[in-house]
């Protein structure tokens, strides 16, 4: 139905349009020059029509060519894209596997035609690194930070990290500052300047970067423990004021018995008895450590009448401690308390005999006179020596 309607139409307007053509032909004169044309107007329009779709058609053409032209180019780039990232994904393979040359030789072939140039020139120069090729390296990375925009940062650290590989830990450190500046927080960066740090024994920097080391957890907990012992087990025997050191110690520390006492014994060792009295002190105010107790007792401090008050303060809370009355006697006798002395070595002796107290109480009998009694608790003090093979028969003779 509607294909007789368009059918009847089309005959229509072609017998009118004919009727058209046959009433009036027009009449179109072109001249150009010399030379001119002419034509009916209907004869024009026709040839009008005839080189519009020839202009449409050269055009169609050419756009279809161009465009195969582009398909091509675009098909050639992402073939050899695709290539470069095979060569780069096998690179990374031959470093894992410590085939550094072949790496090297895989990233640097591709590193023309991937994305991220960077990546190569990185780990390029990181098999450049294993090599033992120092220049070669360094140049990788200059190009590697040529290659990227922003690229300073990777390619500075990814430097650094072969510096402290190869113990220049003094330049390494200095590049890592630089970048710790621009990147205060940056948990690698934190990690690798604790390293640089405890190499260089410098305890002072280790201990200013460590709390936010801790923080940005750039180090596992047992790391930063280890790490604030090492730190102020060597700031402790330094010559800083003990009150200080005390008031900067972690809490943490300040019950560690080890650490106490290695400082306690390093001080005494240096001939710095009042320090030593004043850490023992502070310490045991916060927590008992039975060492401590008995170091107080061998001090040689200024005055050892206000270190006896010292230790009979703590004996109203701990009177029947044994550490703390073998350390009243033995304070005793610096302040020539000979009595006084006898009865805390007594007391300890009941609550717990040990060769220090047997020994204390021996020389103090001899001393007084009582040289019976005095030999019988040397003998006694002897008897906590470990059992050990001696000799059957004398072998020298008087």
């Amino acid at each position: 139905m509607v294909l007789g309607i368009a059918i009847l139409a089309a005959v229509v307007l072609g017998g009118l349009l004919g009727m058209w053509i046959v009433r009036d032909a027009g009449y179109v004169l072109i001249a150009y020059g010399q030379q001119t044309v002419e034509t009916s107007l209907w004869v024009a329009i026709a040839g009008l029509v005839v080189i519009y779709l020839l202009l449409r058609g050269v055009a169609h053409i050419t756009r279809r060519l161009l465009n195969s032209q582009s398909l091509v180019m675009t098909w050639r780039s992402g073939r050899k894209a695709n290539n470069a990232r095979q060569l780069t994904v096998r690179g990374m393979l031959f470093m894992a596997e410590g085939r550094w040359e072949e790496g090297k030789k895989a990233l640097l072939n591709a590193v023309q035609s991937v994305d991220t140039p960077l990546i190569n020139y990185l780990q390029a120069a990181r098999s450049a690194h294993e090599l033992g090729d120092a220049d070669e390296r360094d140049n990788l990375l200059r190009l590697a930070h040529e290659s990227t925009p922003g690229a300073k940062f990777a390619a500075t650290l990814t430097q650094a990290e072969f510096q402290m590989s190869d113990g220049r830990y003094e330049q390494a450190l200095a590049a890592l500052l630089t970048l710790q500046k621009r990147a205060p927080k940056h948990k690698t960066v934190l990690s690798m300047l604790v390293g640089c740090y405890e190499a260089l024994a410098d305890w002072q920097g280790l201990h200013d970067v460590l709390a936010e080391a801790a923080d940005r957890k750039a180090l596992s907990e047992a790391e930063v423990r280890r790490l604030s012992r090492l730190v102020w087990d060597s700031l402790l025997k330094g010559d800083e004021k003990v009150s200080a050191l005390w008031k900067r110690l972690p809490r943490s520390l300040k019950e560690d018995h080890t650490l106490l006492q290695e400082w306690v014994e390093h001080l005494i060792d240096n001939g710095r008895d009042d320090d030593a009295e004043s850490v023992i002190t502070l310490a045991l105010d916060q927590v008992w450590i039975p060492e401590l107790v008995r170091q107080y007792g061998t001090l040689k401090g200024a005055d050892s009448a206000r270190q006896l008050l010292v230790a009979q303060g703590w004996s109203k809370a701990r009177p029947n401690d044994p550490d703390l009355l073998l350390c009243l006697g033995r304070i005793s006798l610096l302040c020539e308390e000979f009595p006084q002395a006898r009865e805390y070595f007594d007391a300890a002796l009941r609550l717990s005999p040990s060769s220090d107290v047997y020994a204390e109480l021996g020389r103090l009998c001899v001393a007084l006179g009582d040289e019976r009694r005095g030999k019988d608790y040397l003998l006694q003090s002897l008897s906590y020596l470990p059992e050990l093979p001696m000799p059957q028969t004398p072998t020298i003779r008087g």
